[in-house]
């Protein structure tokens, strides 16, 4: 794999890192999702702590990624579930019973 440096600017700070380049792309935009997070709880709740908009940005980032987790996992079991009645469905005309 072939590693790129990329700059990152999260709220006020710089964070020089070096990523595999297939996942720059991820890394950036997980950045602009932080930014994005911290800019719309910096407005609803303005004077608190970069600390706190931090802390309720993670809080809200994870739960999304919980969410998805749950749902993808209900997916696949939907899927596995259809794959072995259609498996046993022909199995069933194959044997003839």
């Amino acid at each position: 794999m072939h590693e790129v440096s990329i700059q990152l600017q999260i709220a006020t700070r710089s964070y020089p890192l070096t990523v595999e380049e297939s996942e720059s792309v991820h890394v950036i935009k997980a950045a602009e999702l932080i930014n994005q997070k911290l800019k719309e709880l910096g407005e609803i709740y303005s004077g608190r702590d970069i600390q706190d908009l931090f802390a309720m940005s993670a809080l809200q980032i994870a739960t999304q990624l919980i969410h998805l987790e749950q749902n993808s996992t209900g997916f696949y079991d939907q899927i596995n579930d259809r794959f072995s009645k259609m498996e046993t469905l022909i199995d069933s005309a194959l044997t003839g019973t």
